[in-house]
C-alpha cells in the first residue's frame, strides 16, 4: 500500500528522485542527506521522501541509498522502475569510507566483467595477495537487515548453509556475523579473519566475498554478489572452489572501479556519465 500522497515538486517527467528518508514528516538524517544531495546535484535530480516518490510516474528514476530503504528497491523491481542504488564501495576504503558503489537497477554489480582501463583502479589504495591454502571454512552471512530485501531469515539461512556444508566437507566451520562499523574498520577486520587459516569464505551477497578474493582466499557466493563472476556459486564446490587467475582478478577489479564513486564524482556528474555509458 502506498503512503498518503504529498505535493508533487518535480519539474520534468524523467527527473531522478533522490530519496532522503521514508516519510515526508521524518527528519532527514545528515548522512542520508549527503548521499541524496550529491547525487541529485550530479544528475539534475531532486531530493524527496519515498512517501512522495511512490506517487509519481514510473518515468522518474529513483536514487536509493542503503538497506534502510530496501522496500523501495523491492518496489522498483516489482514495477520495473529504473533506480540507482548507493552503498559502501568495493575497493579503496581503508581506514575510512571515501568510495561508494552506485549500481543501476541492482544492489550489486553482477554484470559480466566489462573490459575497463586501469585509470580508476590505479588511483585507489588497496592490496591483493596471492591465493594460498587454508584449513577452515569461514561463513559470513549478511546482516539481518540486508537479508530482508531477499525475504530471507538470517538464522534459517545460516542453519541450512552449515547443514549443507557438512554434507560436502569435514573441515571446521566458523561463523562470522557482521561486526560494528568501528570493529570492521579497525579492531576486528575481515582481513584479520581471512588471514586465520581460512580455506574458503561462504556468503550470500556480502562485500566480504570481494575482500576475500582480493586477499587470496576463494569464496562461494550463494546470492547476487559482485564477486560472483570470480567465485564458485554452489556449496558442492567447497573442497575445490574456483580460484581466478591474476589476470582475471585484475580485470575484475578494473571493472569494479568503474562501479564506485566519491562524493565529488557524484556531484560533478562523473558518476552519472559512467553509469549511463553502457
Amino acid at each position: 500500500m502506498k503512503p498518503e500522497l504529498v505535493p508533487d515538486r518535480t519539474t520534468s517527467p524523467d527527473q531522478v528522485l533522490c530519496l532522503d528518508r521514508k516519510m515526508e514528516n521524518y527528519p532527514v538524517k545528515a548522512r542520508q542527506a549527503v548521499f541524496a544531495e550529491h547525487f541529485a546535484r550530479g544528475c539534475g535530480g531532486i531530493t524527496m521522501s519515498s512517501q512522495e516518490a511512490w506517487h509519481l510516474p514510473e518515468s522518474h528514476p529513483w536514487c536509493i541509498r542503503g538497506m534502510k530503504l530496501g522496500k523501495s528497491v523491492n518496489y522498483c523491481w516489482d514495477t520495473g522502475r529504473t533506480f540507482y542504488y548507493i552503498d559502501n564501495g568495493y575497493i579503496g576504503n581503508q581506514g575510512r569510507k571515501t568510495h561508494f558503489r552506485i549500481i543501476k537497477n541492482h544492489v550489486h554489480d553482477i554484470r559480466p566483467i566489462i573490459d575497463r582501463p586501469s585509470d580508476r583502479l590505479a588511483r585507489l589504495s588497496y592490496k591483493t595477495k596471492p591465493f594460498r591454502p587454508g584449513r577452515k571454512i569461514l561463513v559470513a552471512p549478511p546482516s539481518e537487515k540486508s537479508f530482508t530485501i531477499w525475504d530471507i531469515d538470517q538464522p534459517t539461512w545460516l542453519a541450512q548453509t552449515i547443514a549443507e556444508l557438512q554434507r560436502h566437507t569435514d573441515r571446521p566451520i566458523e561463523v562470522r556475523l557482521k561486526r560494528t562499523r568501528d570493529e570492521r574498520m579497525r579492531t576486528d577486520t575481515m582481513e584479520s579473519a581471512l588471514a586465520d587459516d581460512v580455506h574458503c569464505l561462504i556468503t550470500y551477497n556480502s562485500v566480504a566475498a570481494v575482500e576475500a578474493v582480493m586477499l587470496g582466499r576463494p569464496a562461494i557466493c550463494l546470492g547476487p554478489n559482485a564477486a560472483g563472476v570470480v567465485c564458485s556459486q554452489t556449496l558442492s564446490d567447497v573442497e575445490s572452489p574456483r580460484v581466478p587467475t591474476d589476470d582475471e582478478r585484475e580485470a575484475w577489479l578494473r571493472h569494479l572501479s568503474y562501479s564506485q564513486f566519491t562524493f565529488t564524482e557524484m556531484s560533478d556528474g562523473t558518476a552519472w556519465r559512467i553509469l549511463n555509458q553502457l
